[in-house]
């Protein structure tokens, strides 16, 4: 076992690229990509306003998904073959929504608390 610094002070979910063995952290504001293959070498960050929680990680994609809840948006950022992370869309959601999960075809779900509902976010 080792121990490995997150990049943020209070780390709030993960998400695994396991073929090109990036790991994504989620922070209270942020994601961080770390390199797995070598000991944490953090490789990128995008700002997502407060309130993230959980990630969540699409490989066909090659996007990561992160739900503020507080901002009331999805983050969506395409990384590329060195851990890079650029946004690619801010998509406004409801104050609460947080936990997505990535789908087929970037679409994502998310779990909408306060409305008791599940939000679908997708291309139109």
């Amino acid at each position: 076992m080792s121990r490995w610094r997150s990049g943020c002070d209070e780390p709030r979910g993960i998400a695994l690229d396991k073929a090109r063995r990036f790991l994504f952290v989620a922070c209270a504001d942020r994601v961080i990509a770390l390199d797995a293959a070598h000991e944490s070498k953090v490789l990128g960050s995008i700002p997502t306003g407060d309130g993230l929680d959980n990630i969540d990680y699409s490989a066909s994609e090659k996007k990561v998904y992160a739900a503020a809840s507080v901002v009331a948006t999805l983050t969506i950022a395409s990384v590329d073959n060195h851990g890079g992370m650029r946004v690619v869309a801010t998509v406004p959601t409801v104050k609460g929504a947080r936990s997505v999960i990535a789908g087929k075809g970037s679409t994502a779900y998310l779990i909408d608390p306060v409305g008791g509902g599940i939000l679908k976010v997708g291309p139109e």
